[in-house]
């Protein structure tokens, strides 16, 4: 009986913790996703925009977020090239490849910053080309020293991969920003204590009335 009392004692324990108050940060990006001919689904891209790309491919760019806990979301348009280039006929050395840039959530955009309209194309470029050369052939890119994409279509305006708040994207009233500090872990509510006295109790009066029991 003392076994299963414990037992108990531990679980309500378990149930009562304090959770942790500390945010997690995570990035807000230009995620890259590719499709190759013939794919129905994203595949998040392992190397940068550098791989050549073949007619019937489908190229995807997100603006994200992500954290070690939270994957970056893939363009919320299938990558179907039927429909971006059914009215794209092939040309002798050049390739079709669809192009699809999904500018993200209003509630990861930089403070000041609106999302710009989802775009979508089916872009013509030389046989050889990379993905780099597909997005740079219909909007303008900016991109950082070491080759990562800062920008596309003047979005972002300024920042490159900036450190954020994951925790802020649960909320729709409040927009994430960049981390310039780190808070302290906020006390223990009032409400927490009184759980884990009610807890205690519980166990008192289980224990109780084991010992009667025994005494019988």
């Amino acid at each position: 009986m003392f076994k299963k009392l414990a037992l108990f004692f531990a679980i309500s324990l378990t149930f009562l913790q304090i959770p942790n108050a500390s945010a997690e940060s995570g990035y807000r990006y230009w995620g890259y996703f590719q499709a190759p001919a013939g794919a129905t689904s994203w595949t998040a891209a392992m190397t940068g925009p550098s791989v050549e790309v073949k007619d019937g491919d489908v190229e995807g760019w997100t603006f994200t977020a992500s954290s070690n806990d939270i994957p970056a979301t893939a363009p919320m348009m299938d990558p179907d090239f039927a429909e971006l280039c059914a009215d794209v006929s092939q040309v002798s050395g050049k390739v079709r490849v669809g192009l699809v840039v999904d500018f993200g959530a209003a509630e990861i955009a930089p403070v000041g910053e609106t999302p710009r309209e989802f775009f979508k194309d089916c872009v013509l470029v030389n046989e050889g080309s990379v993905g780099l050369d597909v997005l740079n052939a219909v909007l303008e890119v900016r991109a950082a020293d070491s080759g990562l994409i800062c920008g596309i279509a003047g979005y972002p305006a300024e920042e490159c991969g900036a450190e954020i708040d994951m925790s802020l994207l649960t909320s729709s009233a409040s927009e994430p920003v960049a981390i310039d500090e780190t808070s302290e872990a906020e006390p223990a509510s009032n409400n927490s204590f009184a759980l884990v006295g009610l807890a205690v109790i519980a166990l008192l009066v289980g224990v109780v009335a084991l010992r009667r029991r025994s005494s019988k």
